[in-house]
């Protein structure tokens, strides 16, 4: 009998093991106390389920085929499962390869729901927040019926493995999207960051799981091919706990060496460590060298460094100093360190949330120049005077001074949903040059 937590086969073989599929005919409900309990399901959704859902007429949009999108099927639904409920009918259990079909269903098909702000973020102003919403509960509901069906047969293999990085790498994303899209009030009551961050935690949580159980079985992530990218999600894992130490510490004693030494984890732990020891333009050189999706995991750590670092900064300067809003901006990371006279107004609203008084540049004075202009255009210094008309735009609009009034505790939540919709969207460039989003989530 293989030992719980030990994955069955000399590799993690994919789509084999307890979720393969079965030529046997079907059987009666299997109580959990038998042993694992084999799929028998080959479709997206049980038939019993779809014919009950499709006679009550409860069938999302996403699952009625149409003229321009004739893939879309019925999908399982997520069900809590009764308190002490052993006994599972198969028919209703999807094995492994069809549960990584329906995520590449998800995925592929549902995700790229138009004005759903996943299938074409190059497309600016086109994505409704009301469809975003729409297509992202539909398909958390989805991975969550998912999960159960790998739980509920035990499966431990790579198929689990595959399904869980893929999930993973949809709930990051789904938290940039929203914080790109979900500023208004009223679109956020559908929303919650900490449920979307709960699923993200626990798919990692269990990620890291496996990947302790691999190396435990003697085998090298190398010769595995869906354990190639296992310094990516304990990254991801990192970075999204790099404000509690204790988390931190208790996952790297989990850690093997070779993990530890991966790329991609020391970058993560170098933002952690700089997070921690308030060493804010560090943070930020690791944060602009991240892909999309650290930086997705990062930006929730934005709220605490804009404050802690405009504390730091209070304590450092005086009555008498005038600090350019658009160098804090830069500081702060509100706009790119190489950018010149941009984020003033970004910087402006953040020291205003803190009580950091602000002062605005005059306007420069007009420039008519009526009495200069030649009476003729053939006069040869013509485009001289022209050119001495355009008004130059001041390097700044303005400067900060501290130490003039008590600092504010906490920036207010709507102006760090404001800053963060901005750094968010910084970023929608980077994440078009690296492939669509289907490319994004499935590796």
């Amino acid at each position: 009998m293989p030992r719980r937590g030990v994955p069955r086969g000399s590799g993690y073989p994919r789509g084999r093991g307890r979720g393969s599929h079965s030529n046997d005919l079907p059987s009666a409900p299997v109580s959990l106390q038998q042993g694992p309990i084999r799929g028998e399901c080959h479709a997206l959704c049980p038939a019993k389920e779809e014919a009950e859902r499709a006679r009550t007429q409860e069938l999302s949009r996403f699952e009625r085929p149409l003229a321009n999108a004739p893939a879309l099927v019925p999908v399982k639904k997520y069900r809590r499962a009764a308190a002490g409920r052993d006994v599972w009918d198969p028919l209703e259990l999807r094995p492994a390869p069809v549960l990584l079909r329906t995520l590449r269903h998800l995925f592929t098909t549902v995700l790229l729901w138009p004005q759903s702000g996943f299938g074409a973020w190059e497309e600016r102003g086109s994505t409704r927040a009301a469809e975003f919403l729409a297509v992202y509960h539909f398909v958390n509901d989805r991975i969550r019926s998912v999960r159960q069906d790998f739980t509920v047969q035990r499966i431990e293999d790579a198929s689990l493995v595959t399904a869980l990085q893929q999930i993973a790498r949809f709930y990051l994303l789904s938290g940039l999207r929203s914080a790109q899209l979900l500023v208004c009030v009223k679109n956020q009551q559908d929303w919650s960051d900490k449920l979307n961050d709960e699923q993200l935690a626990s798919a990692l949580s269990q990620l890291q799981v496996l990947y302790n159980t691999h190396e435990l079985a003697g085998l090298n992530h190398e010769d595995v091919p869906e354990l190639k990218d296992a310094g990516e999600f304990v990254a991801y894992d990192l970075l999204l706990h790099a404000d509690r130490p204790q988390a931190v510490a208790w996952l790297l004693l989990k850690l093997s060496s070779k993990l530890r030494g991966l790329p991609m984890v020391q970058r993560a732990l170098r933002a952690f460590v700089a997070l921690q020891t308030d060493n804010f333009h560090a943070f930020f050189v690791e944060f602009n060298a991240m892909t999309v999706l650290e930086r997705a995991a990062s930006l929730r750590h934005y709220s605490k460094i804009w404050t802690r670092s405009l504390h730091m900064i209070n304590k450092g300067f005086g009555k008498q100093d005038r600090f350019p809003l658009e160098e804090l901006a830069r500081w702060i990371g509100l706009v790119d360190q190489q950018s010149e006279g941009e984020g003033g107004e970004l910087a402006e609203s953040l020291c205003n949330a803190l009580n950091i008084q602000t002062q605005r540049h005059p306007p420069p004075p007009s420039q008519t120049g009526s009495a200069d202009v030649a009476d003729s255009w053939e006069v040869d210094d013509l485009s001289d005077q022209v050119a001495s008309l355009t008004v130059t735009k001041p390097p700044s609009i303005g400067f900060a001074q501290f130490k003039l009034a008590p600092l504010n505790d906490e920036i207010d939540s709507n102006t760090v949903q404001q800053l963060l919709q901005h750094v968010a969207l910084r970023m929608e460039n980077e994440f078009i040059e690296n492939g669509s989003t289907t490319e994004l989530i499935m590796g």
